[in-house]
Formats: structure tokens, sequence, C-alpha cells
């Protein structure tokens, strides 16, 4: 579904300059669920910025579905992020003068696009029911998180991308908010792409891609 090939990036010039990512080429299934991991400064979440077109590389190429998404126009990148593409982010990224209800029907313009049926089954399954009209100030980090990932999977995304979601949660947190996304992402036929420093994580993936120094270590 997505194929990675020969991607560069580097930040700064002469003696400040930092190789984020060096020739990095790599193949991630359809309906899987693959981590990337590395120390801090591997390149990492440039990876992840680059397949959601946050940022873009200096050369190479990302297939998705046999298009190069870096070849697409400010129209179809809109587009690509819209309808392809849900972010899990570390900090959970809410607007605090929102409740989470709106938080959530944001995302993507969803208001026009989500069916009933579909909010409230996800709601549930997230089980976030009574924190919708609430504020993200009133929530604890877990069910932030939650409401970070209702809006995310709201439009029924082809792919999630996760940058260490669960980076600010404690275990319990952790191990639910895993959980969640690992069944809501199964349930609906998405892929699942996680950024993240746990090890534990890391096992429960089909596939892991390990960047040391912005290039991919074999096993």
């Amino acid at each position: 579904m997505i194929k990675i090939e020969h991607l560069t990036k580097k930040y700064g010039e002469g003696d400040s300059c930092c190789l984020a990512l060096n020739d990095v080429s790599a193949d991630i299934q359809e309906n899987t669920f693959t981590v990337i991991t590395g120390k801090s400064g591997s390149g990492k979440t440039t990876l992840l910025n680059m397949i959601g077109l946050i940022d873009k590389p200096d050369s190479g190429s990302i297939l998705v579905e046999d298009r190069n998404i870096l070849a697409y126009g400010k129209k179809d990148c809109l587009r690509y992020r819209r309808e392809m593409i849900g972010m899990v982010f570390q900090f959970f990224q809410l607007i605090p003068v929102l409740t989470c209800r709106d938080n959530i029907m944001i995302a993507n313009e969803c208001v026009k696009k989500c069916k009933k049926d579909y909010f409230d089954t996800l709601t549930e399954q997230l089980d976030i029911k009574d924190l919708l009209n609430k504020y993200p100030d009133q929530l604890s980090g877990g069910q932030q998180q939650r409401i970070a990932i209702a809006r995310a999977l709201i439009n029924q995304p082809r792919i999630i991308l996760a940058d260490e979601p669960t980076g600010n949660l404690d275990s319990e947190n952790s191990r639910r908010v895993i959980d969640l996304l690992k069944q809501t992402t199964n349930e609906y036929g998405m892929t699942l792409l996680m950024v993240t420093h746990d090890a534990d994580i890391a096992k429960q993936a089909n596939h892991c891609i390990h960047l040391v120094d912005g290039r991919i270590q074999q096993n």
C-alpha cells in the first residue's frame, strides 16, 4: 500500500547540517500494524511526517496505492490528508475552546460526511460518549487521547499515523490506547503506522522499521 523509495532529508547547512533521513526505502502492507522505532533524533517523526505530507524530502518518492504523493499539487495534498490520513499526536492537539464533540467533528470537514451511526459506534467503542460535551481541560490525559483517536478515525481514513500516542500516558492508559487503536483500525480495515520508543508496543506490531541515524537498520 505504501512504498517508500530512497527518501533523503536534511535540515540546516554546513556544520549545522543534520541528515534526518538517509536513503530510506520500505514497503508497508495494507491493513497491517507497523511501528517505527529508534533513538531520539533517528528520523522516526520525520519519516511519519513525510507520509502525512506534513513535510517533504529532498529526494526520493512515496507511493500510496501506486501514486507518488510527493508530486501532488496543493488541492491533491489537501484531499489526500482529508480522505486518506488520520493523525494521532503525542500531545493530543485538541482545540481548547471547542467541546470534545466539536474537536472530533471538525477533523477534515467531517460534519458533512460522518454518518450518525458510525459516530455513535466509534464513540461507544472508545468509551467517550459521556465526555462529548466537556472541554479538553476537563479531561485526563487518557481521555484526551481517546478523543484524539476518535478525531483521527472519524473520517474512516485508509491510513492512521500515530506519533508516540502513549508518550504522555501512564501504563494503564497506554495499554488501553494501544488496544483501542489496534481494535478499531483492524475492525475498519485501516493501516496503522506508529512511532514508539516502547519495546512492548513494538512486539505487538506486524512489522518494525528500526532507524539508526536516519537509516533503516536490518534485524
